[in-house]
């Protein structure tokens, strides 16, 4: 079919014609390779050496040229073009390569830019495509062939060839950098075809054969960069050139297909088939064409022979392919060639030019039959049958056991089939055996994914691809790609059911379109070769005006069957228009394709999948680690965006209502999360480094329960809780805005429980991010609904300020107005209001709280109206239930509404924003609370402004008629004249008295308004109290407490208590002055030891240094303890009583000189002191006793009583100076000289040693019960050490038996003071009484004058002189 019967004799002609030429065979003449020397390669031997095993990345092809291609297969070692066994024979010279070289050579596959990916398939651009041929509008008309196996590629032109390598190396010498290459024998007419150019695989560099397709012109060059010299004479001269002899008027050449060895296979536009071989029997390059003749063949069966149909004028056939077969024996090779009729020819080549033709078949019939059985069509079809292309599949068997039957040329197929129709194409993929001579039909894949019949003058003939794995195939078309499944699916329970019911899925296909909005097509494709390192089935296409792409079928995930990703899904294709379809390599359309046809309910349950997916982040697409949070979550809003405008553009009827309004809450929740990323991101970008300041958002993520966000993962290193939470959980976001009031509601808690009161610039910092939360969140929210209501195809909704007005029936509750977050934002506005209040009373804020004050106020009436809007939507969805409960809560809230909102309108004048609270409540038309407004601003306005705020009343009248009126009448009847209202400020005075004594945190303004305006001495000596319990500042609190004493005297003397009730409440005040003075005087100590020193972390540093040494050394807990309790007492804060009992008995008093009598002199004593005025015992019996345990062991272990017992060559009086200088003595005389022990009486060591050494033993406190176990340990370790120095002195110092002597001692030691003491005061008086005998009347008066007598060292009254 391919050729007539005689042959016709192809004429080459040499590079050098003066050289004798080469007898060649009787239809060619062999042109012998020039001698001279090939000057060095331009890119390198290295550089297209092919590595011994080519990794395949995403993008790439691996190059091998171990084993000739087999239609992208690589061919078992018996056909291997390039062989050791016969190098006499070679077909081209090689230059060897290195061990080392080659071992070095690697591969760099570059995954490009992904076009679209999803669980099937992935299609990427390739980055090394010459940039000129990636614009249509430069490059021109052009087609291009790829080499799998070298990893380059060839566009064609006119004038040149471009061959660049397509697949990056790593080597230094890769250049990708393309190779421009000028034709010999250039067309000079444009309308000409393309000339054809094909790259030849080497061991070194490739070469490259260029035939013109008119003229018939063959050039060969065995190496690109002989080809590329820029002396033509000497491209010339380094070329092989010939002609195809005998072309027909008006044929041309329009295919090369390799036929390995040696050769290659041309295919006419008559049909004709050429044999060219670029190398003589000798292995020497030379160019020799020969067109196949037909000498006979077998029959093909039933299908007969051909003989007649290429006979006279039959011969003129279509050609639809020509594909290289196996080979049995080397220098032999098949080649198979059919006709878009359905005929094939099988011919048998050989390298010294021989050929035969073995069989040939007809088998339109058959393919007709399975088509128009898998289609459904009527046999009537049969005329417009086409076949399109076909492809070589590689057996299961290869090597010596098969050598036989290759030798019959028997071979598989996949065959590309089309039935016509007027407006759409059948398409389908049939498995062909051809075998001893004759064709079977294995099996049929119809094609249901696509159907467009395509122009009838596409230069590209569609082509199927089967590679290695020959689990899928690509069938390339000029404008789209079509992945077709040929995996079988596996036996299972399910598969078998499915079968059996006839709903078993046909195998996964899908197809890609080019937009048709740029002039995007193929121009050349071929498969990528397939080796352990690349196990994918995959193509390189190369299409014009863009560039190469590769697709890739993905492998199966562990655990999937084929059965379970068989079909396309709606979700699939959605994802990839969202995520693919902006990407600025506009090559793909994501149009939705006609035959594939998805349910409404498919596409709203894909449509609320792929939003979850973006809004936790799981899908694929979505980066989940991003340098920037706010970029990561603009380009999920985006995602969401374009999932809308796609379902809106192509499946706006399949989307009910409901469905839309969710898709509109996901985009609500990203815009809002975006807002308050920002304002979280500001609020940590000006927090001061190293600061102790908590981020309310930070602290209220890591407070939330693990059932409502997601847990970071400390095993995968995830340590951020706020990204992570913006990545994850922003679906979540109506958790996270009652939270952020709640949180501060915490934080507050806590500092009270701690007595650590927050100050107000933190109480505002706090509160003022959490407004940044709700606001940010809800605001953006609301307007964003408002914004985009259309753009989701609920344009018929009737909507005010983001709130639906009706036609709440049918939908789900509503995130912006959950019950949660209808409370919390009212308290928040609340919260908000009362500290600013707050704030006008403070007369030292520093600037930056100032601003803060004003920020707050400022954001006050914003949130008073989302507070509105959340409690409108709530009950207008409540009161739309069916259940009559959820009716009746809806009626209650929006009663409640009805109050909160006056209340909160009213209000806004407290934080200085009267005319925000005038236009809400204009908005509102909430009369009530504008008669407020008005009325309060007519007392505080200046006359400037009275005549325009009578002149609103009056207006007000008209606009707002009877509600109005009603309303401002009612309330000046109810109060009294309106005038005397107004001018009278004394009706406030018991407001505000009031609102003072509800909240105790503003107890420092109210004690004042007690004295000043209600004269109230009692009350303000109890608000005193209050502010001093809420005070850390340790002279802030003595000047309270001071204040408070002094407004109860008052209180006495004005008869507003009893002398009895007052005994009662003094002493309380007067034990938390003597725990102030005894922190007073350890600071005193302390302070000047640490002056100079250049900050407060530098003063406590210091003060550990002398004071936190040999004590606390070895135990860490308690130094950490000490170390904190000594920053606070430096800062003079308020100390606890645990942690002043902390100071006294831990710090070291080798630095201690202090005055006799004074705190440290007696340090262990006064910590008794401080456990009796704390009143511990009334309170926790358990505290008090463990606490005086272990004040009385650190008492003893604070000296070395192994040393003291060291008495020998001691007299008495060193002994006594010894012991009577320990702690313990000191400690046991102060508490004889004050009969503290006559009430407590000292415990002996032995009884000590158990004290606080174990977690249960601490948790019998009430102060350690709340610690956690943890915690309890090693603070419990700590203990035991002192119990363990302790029991050593018991033991080796027999601290035991010294003990009752210390205390004897001790006791003798305070009745010796004691009356010493005595009689010094007896001594004195008697002295006083006998020189006042001795006063003359007139010294007497002189005494008085001069202020009394004066006593020397002895007491003898000193005379003046």
């Amino acid at each position: 079919m391919f050729s007539p019967d005689t042959a016709v004799p192809a004429s080459v002609s040499g590079r050098n014609p003066r050289r004798r030429q080469r007898n060649g065979s009787e239809d060619s003449i062999a042109i012998r390779h020039n001698p001279k020397r090939i000057r060095r390669s331009i890119l390198g031997a290295e550089t297209f050496r092919p590595p011994d095993d080519l990794p395949q990345q995403n993008g790439h092809v691996g190059h091998v040229t171990a084993e000739p291609v087999l239609n992208g297969y690589v061919r078992e070692p018996g056909s291997q073009r390039h062989s050791s066994a016969d190098t006499t024979s070679l077909a081209i010279r090689h230059w060897g390569v290195k061990k080392a070289d080659r071992d070095r050579r690697s591969v760099k596959h570059d995954s490009g830019v992904e076009l679209t990916r999803n669980d099937n398939y992935v299609i990427t651009q390739s980055p090394t495509t010459p940039d000129i041929l990636q614009d249509y509008h430069k490059s021109g008309k052009w087609h291009g062939e790829i080499s799998s196996q070298i990893g380059h590629a060839v566009a064609m032109t006119q004038t040149e060839a471009i061959i660049w390598r397509h697949v990056q190396g790593n080597a230094p010498a890769d250049n990708t950098k393309p190779t421009r290459v000028k034709l010999l024998h250039p067309s000079n007419n444009p309308r000409h075809p393309l000339p054809l150019g094909i790259l030849i695989p080497t061991s070194a560099e490739p070469g490259i054969l260029i035939v013109m397709p008119i003229s018939g012109k063959i050039t060969y060059w065995e190496t690109i960069s002989s080809a590329a010299s820029v002396d033509a004479n000497r491209q010339k001269q380094q070329s092989i050139q010939g002609v195809v002899s005998g072309l027909m008027s008006g044929e041309s050449i329009t295919k090369i297909t390799e036929s390995e060895p040696r050769g290659f296979v041309l295919t006419m536009s008559t049909g004709r088939l050429a044999h060219l071989i670029i190398s003589d029997p000798q292995g020497k390059p030379s160019v020799n064409v020969q067109f196949l003749r037909d000498n006979g063949a077998s029959s093909g069966g039933v299908f007969g022979s051909l003989r007649s149909v290429f006979s006279g004028a039959g011969w003129k056939k279509d050609v639809a392919a020509v594909r290289a077969g196996h080979s049995y024996q080397r220098g032999q090779r098949y080649i198979v060639a059919a006709t878009t009729t359905g005929t094939f020819q099988i011919w048998d080549l050989n390298w010294n030019g021989t050929h035969s033709l073995i069989h040939d078949f007809d088998a339109k019939a058959d393919l007709v039959k399975a088509l128009t059985e898998s289609t459904g069509l009527a046999s009537q079809y049969e005329e417009h049958f086409e076949l399109l292309d076909f492809t070589l599949l590689r057996g299961a068997d290869s090597g010596n056991a098969v050598a036989k039957t290759r030798q019959s040329g028997d071979c598989s197929l996949m065959a590309l089939t089309v039935l016509r129709g007027t407006d759409s194409a059948k398409y389908a993929l049939i498995g062909v055996s051809m075998v001893n001579g004759s064709v079977t039909r294995d099996i049929v894949y119809p094609i249901s994914c696509y159907m467009s019949s395509g122009p009838t003058d596409s230069e590209f003939r569609p082509q199927v691809i089967v590679p290695e794995t020959a689990k899928t195939a690509f069938v390339i078309f000029e404008r789209s790609l079509v992945l077709v499944s040929l995996a079988e699916v596996e036996e299972s329970p399910d598969s078998q059911l499915q079968m059996e019911a006839h709903t078993l899925p046909e195998p996964f296909q899908d197809a890609v379109d080019f937009r048709k909005t740029k002039p995007y097509r193929v121009v050349g494709c071929a498969s990528e070769q397939y080796n352990k390192n690349h196990t994918q089935a995959s193509c390189v296409v190369m299409v014009y005006g863009f560039g190469l792409i590769r697709i890739a079928a993905l492998p199966l995930k562990d655990g999937q069957s084929t059965l379970e990703r068989a079909n396309v899904t709606a979700k699939t294709k959605l994802e990839q228009a969202v995520f693919f379809g902006n990407l600025q390599q506009d090559l793909i359309d994501f149009t939705p394709r006609p035959e594939v046809q998805f349910s409404s309910a498919e596409i709203q349950d894909a449509a609320l999948s792929v939003s979850r997916s973006i809004m936790d982040s799981t899908s694929a697409y979505i980066s989940v680690l991003t340098p920037s949070m706010d970029q990561q979550l603009q380009r999920r809003s985006i995602a969401l965006s374009d999932l809308n405008k796609h379902l809106r553009q192509h499946y706006d009827l399949e989307l009910n209502r409901p469905t839309r309004w969710k898709l509109l809450w996901d985009a609500e929740k990203m815009a809002s999360a975006k807002a308050i990323w920002r304002c979280y991101n500001v609020a940590i970008t000006h927090l001061r480094e190293g600061s102790e300041d908590k981020n309310l958002l930070a602290e209220l993520i890591e407070a939330m329960s693990e059932k409502i966000k997601n847990e970071n993962q400390p095993d995968r290193y995830e340590t951020d809780g706020v990204r992570h939470w913006f990545i994850h959980d922003v679906w979540r976001l109506q958790n996270i805005l009652p939270w952020a009031q709640y949180m501060v509601e915490l934080l507050f808690q806590e500092s009270v429980e701690d007595h650590k009161k927050l100050d107000l610039a933190t109480q505002a910092r706090l509160v003022s991010e959490a407004n940044d939360i709700q606001l940010a969140g809800l605001e953006t929210a609301f307007a964003f609904r408002e914004a985009n209501v259309t753009l989701y195809g609920l344009e018929n909704e009737s909507m005010r300020d983001g709130v639906l007005q009706k036609g709440y029936e049918k939908l789900p509750e509503f995130w912006t107005s959950t019950k949660n977050i209808v409370e919390r934002v009212k308290t928040l506005v609340d919260v908000s209001r009362e500290l600013t209040k707050l704030s006008d009373n403070e007369e030292d804020e520093t600037p930056p709280s100032v601003e803060l004050f004003m920020k707050l106020a400022a954001e006050n009436p914003r949130q008073v109206q989302i507070c509105c809007q959340t409690y409108i939507e709530r009950f207008r969805w409540l009161k739309s239930r069916k259940d009559p409960e959820s009716r009746a809560a809806g009626e209650r809230l929006k009663d409640a509404h009805f109050q909160v909102r006056q209340d909160l309108f009213e209000r806004l004048s407290e934080v200085g924003q009267p005319n925000a609270g005038i236009q809400l409540a204009e908005k509102y038309h909430d009369m009530k609370a504008l008669v407020e407004i008005i009325d309060q601003e007519l007392e505080t306005v200046g006359d400037d402004y009275l005549t325009e705020y009578h002149e609103r009343v009056t207006s007000y009248f008209t606009r707002f008629g009877s509600a109005w009126a009603n309303a401002y009448f009612q309330k000046h009847i109810v109060g009294g004249d309106a005038i005397t209202i107004l001018m009278n400020n004394a009706n406030f005075k018991q407001q505000l008295t009031d609102f003072l004594r509800s909240y105790p945190s503003y107890a420092k303004l109210g004690w004042i308004n007690e004295v000043v305006t209600e004269r109230n001495y009692l009350t303000s000596s109890d608000t005193l109290k209050e502010a001093e319990g809420q005070e850390t500042n340790l002279w802030s609190k003595k000047i309270g407490l001071s204040l408070s004493k002094l407004s109860l005297m008052a209180a006495i003397s004005k008869g507003q208590i009893k002398d009895e009730e007052a005994k009662s409440t003094v002493p309380g005040i007067d034990e938390k002055m003597g725990l102030y003075q005894i922190q007073e005087g350890l600071y005193e100590h302390i302070k000047p030891t640490v002056k100079g020193t250049i900050d407060a972390v530098a003063e406590t540093d210091f003060a550990m240094e002398i004071y936190g040494t040999r004590c606390v050394g070895s135990r860490p807990i308690l130094r950490k303890t000490l170390q904190q309790h000594i920053e606070k007492l430096l800062a003079t804060e308020a100390l606890s009583l645990e942690g002043l009992i902390d100071v006294l008995t831990l710090i070291d008093d080798d630095h201690i000189h202090a005055d006799q009598g004074s705190v440290l002199d007696s340090r262990f004593f006064s910590a008794f002191q401080v456990l009796e005025l704390g009143n511990v015992h009334d309170l926790d019996p358990g505290h008090k006793d463990l606490l005086e345990k272990i004040i009385w062991r650190r008492c003893m272990i604070q000296d070395n009583w192994e040393d003291i017992n060291r008495t020998e060559l001691k007299d008495d009086t060193q002994v006594q100076v010894k012991t009577g200088a320990t702690s313990l003595f000191k400690t046991l005389k102060d508490g004889y000289r004050s009969r503290l022990w006559n009430i407590h009486i000292p415990p002996p060591p032995s009884s000590l040693t158990d004290a606080g050494t174990t977690i249960d033993s601490l948790k019998t406190a009430s102060h350690f019960s709340k610690m956690a176990d943890n915690k309890l340990e090693l603070l419990a370790h700590d203990f035991e050490a002192e119990a363990d120095l302790l029991e050593s002195y018991i033991e080796k110092g027999r601290l035991d038996e010294w003990w009752k002597g210390v205390v004897e001692a001790a006791k003798a030691a305070a009745r010796a003071e004691a009356d010493q003491a005595g009689e010094e005061a007896l001594r004195k008086q008697n002295a006083m009484k006998a020189f006042n005998r001795r006063l003359t009347d007139k010294d007497k008066g002189k005494s008085k004058k001069d202020g009394g007598v004066q006593l020397d060292e002895q007491g003898d009254v000193v005379m003046a002189s």
